[in-house]
């Protein structure tokens, strides 16, 4: 796999992870607010979503690039960070919430029966079983903590996209055969011209172009839809910086200028 296709993979993982991060922070967020209604179906739902939303990226998948989670190393140095609250999330999330661990919360069977004398034979004449299931946290400061370790890993994440991003540049700079090889849609924004004299480049609004607008699942078949959450990120490279093209010939990219206003 060559530099650029690895870099890009990775963004693609990246920002799948950072917006269940997200999701999750501002499930907690919500937490906190609830925490004063009491209401045991909102404050169970609410917390067993930012569960999910954190624990996902760290779940194995299966991708076009082979099975793969996100590395938790890249977000491990970001402060707030705490690997014991990481590690009891995704436990949580594998054992009580997404799935039912009978070893985790073992449900009880309690049978009542009468003694038959002198022999001692007991005749059952009731049977009952007991079982609990992951409610929520018992007050705000244990969810103030889980929101402090999710905001650190949200950032982390942002950083990651943000640095794979450069790296994915660079590949596409040093390598352009290898950007060329792995591109699945071209588009041409027509001509620009850059003056001698100075005259500005104003790129396109490339954000809402068509090819961003990812395809959705049909379940037309079940019922009338479903609604996504769509996220877009982007990172800009205005320079100041020297690039030096195949020719042999230079172009310098600086940053545009602003107005600023006079006082």
């Amino acid at each position: 796999m060559n530099a650029h296709t690895q870099s890009s993979n990775d963004a693609k993982l990246g920002i799948k992870a950072y917006q269940n991060l997200v999701g999750s922070l501002h499930a907690f967020d919500r937490f906190v607010a609830l925490i004063p209604t009491g209401d045991h179906i909102l404050l169970s739902s609410v917390f067993c979503f930012a569960v999910v939303k954190y624990a996902k990226p760290f779940v194995e998948t299966e991708t076009s690039f082979g099975k793969t989670r996100y590395p938790v190393r890249h977000l491990k140095n970001e402060k707030g960070f705490d690997n014991a609250i990481h590690i009891h999330l995704v436990e949580l999330r594998n054992t009580l919430v997404a799935h039912d661990d009978l070893e985790s919360i073992e449900p009880r069977i309690l049978q009542f029966c009468l003694s038959v004398n002198p022999s001692g034979f007991s005749i059952p004449v009731s049977v009952a079983v007991s079982n609990k299931c992951l409610a929520y946290p018992i007050n705000a400061e244990s969810v103030l903590k889980l929101k402090t370790h999710v905001e650190a890993c949200a950032q982390g994440a942002l950083n990651k996209i943000h640095s794979d991003f450069a790296k994915i540049r660079d590949a596409a700079l040093k390598h352009p055969e290898q950007a060329d090889e792995g591109a699945r849609y071209k588009k041409d924004y027509g001509q620009a011209r850059i003056e001698k004299t100075g005259s500005q480049l104003q790129p396109p609004d490339f954000m809402t172009d068509e090819w961003l607008n990812s395809n959705e699942p049909n379940f037309s078949h079940i019922h009338n839809g479903l609604l996504y959450e769509e996220l877009r990120i982007r990172r800009d490279f205005y320079g100041p910086e020297r690039i030096k093209l195949p020719d042999g010939s230079e172009i310098h990219i600086s940053p545009p200028v602003t107005n600023q206003p006079v006082g």
